[in-house]
């Protein structure tokens, strides 16, 4: 994402970094990216379930966002055949509460639109191509849907950045309703115009769950590799800069729902059917961008 979203001079003055998130809610957010493709879904529900419980105790602190750290080498080694490296990562997660869409509207949007115009002005370019048929997973005949994506971006400070990411979706039937969990994860070392930064690797996680008769409590979280040799980029700053982009997500989704209309999840419809009886507590063992880790040296 650009940075047109942002008042940097505001993110400057505050200085602060977010808080470490909590034990349960850094475990949750890793553990959700490793179970994203088990065949079976019983982990994967009962983890977000558990999220969805501790978000909604702890609403106003996760809407501030926190910085999370605890992604394992086991959750990203499955993904590809890259050597992937999780040490000295820095991370930010966020919720963000859209009262006037369900998750089914939203996760349409986010998918199947032109992503140009769901999020106006976010990138330079973004090209997406579908590995999976939309079509099926617009009418939830099937649960998942898998893309890559070719992203330019134009940063202050870093210039031109050129990615390129896998990105899967995937619905999750839960006892308060439909649900639809993301991962994405960058194919390549980002090709940056500014000699002084690397992005090596790059790890998100988009958890969509309904709230109340018509909302959606989202939660987004990131971790990134990257070598930034500049001491005039305080770790604050970037941890800020993330979760500020993350928020503005869903603003412009809302904006063009507004203006576009919703879709209408089909009626008797459930890709995954709902597994009852799940202990809350069965799991706390355990969320296309740009965090910054300045390694001293």
């Amino acid at each position: 994402m650009k940075l047109h979203h942002l008042p940097l001079c505001a993110l400057l003055a505050s200085g602060c970094r977010p808080p470490p998130a909590p034990e349960e809610l850094d475990e949750l957010c890793a553990y959700l990216f490793g179970h994203f493709a088990d065949e079976n879904p019983r982990e994967l529900e009962a983890g977000m379930t558990n999220l969805d419980v501790w978000m909604r105790a702890h609403l106003e602190d996760t809407l501030e966002g926190y910085e999370v750290t605890n992604l394992s080498d086991a959750a990203v080694d499955v993904l590809d055949e890259r050597n992937h490296n999780t040490e000295e990562m820095l991370g930010a997660a966020v919720g963000v509460l859209v009262e006037t869409y369900d998750p089914y509207a939203i996760s349409i949007a986010l998918t199947v639109e032109d992503p140009v115009e769901v999020i106006p002005g976010a990138h330079e370019d973004y090209v997406r191509t579908f590995l999976t048929d939309t079509e099926c997973w617009v009418d939830m005949d099937c649960d998942r849907l898998q893309t890559t994506n070719h992203l330019m971006d134009n940063y202050p400070i870093l210039g031109d950045v050129d990615s390129e990411n896998f990105s899967e979706f995937r619905w999750v039937e839960l006892e308060t309703g439909l649900s639809m969990v993301q991962r994405a994860w960058l194919t390549r070392p980002s090709e940056v115009e500014y000699e002084a930064f690397e992005l090596n690797d790059q790890y998100y996680l988009n958890v969509l769950l309904p709230h109340g008769a018509t909302g959606t409590l989202t939660l987004q979280s990131m971790w990134v590799d990257a070598r930034l040799n500049d001491d005039s980029v305080p770790e604050s700053l970037a941890l800020n800069l993330v979760i500020s982009q993350m928020k503005a997500v869903y603003d412009d989704v809302a904006a063009f729902l507004d203006a576009n209309g919703a879709a209408t999840q089909p009626e008797g419809c459930a890709a995954v059917p709902a597994r009852r009886g799940l202990a809350l507590g069965a799991l706390l063992g355990l969320l296309g961008l740009a965090a910054v880790r300045r390694r001293r040296g």
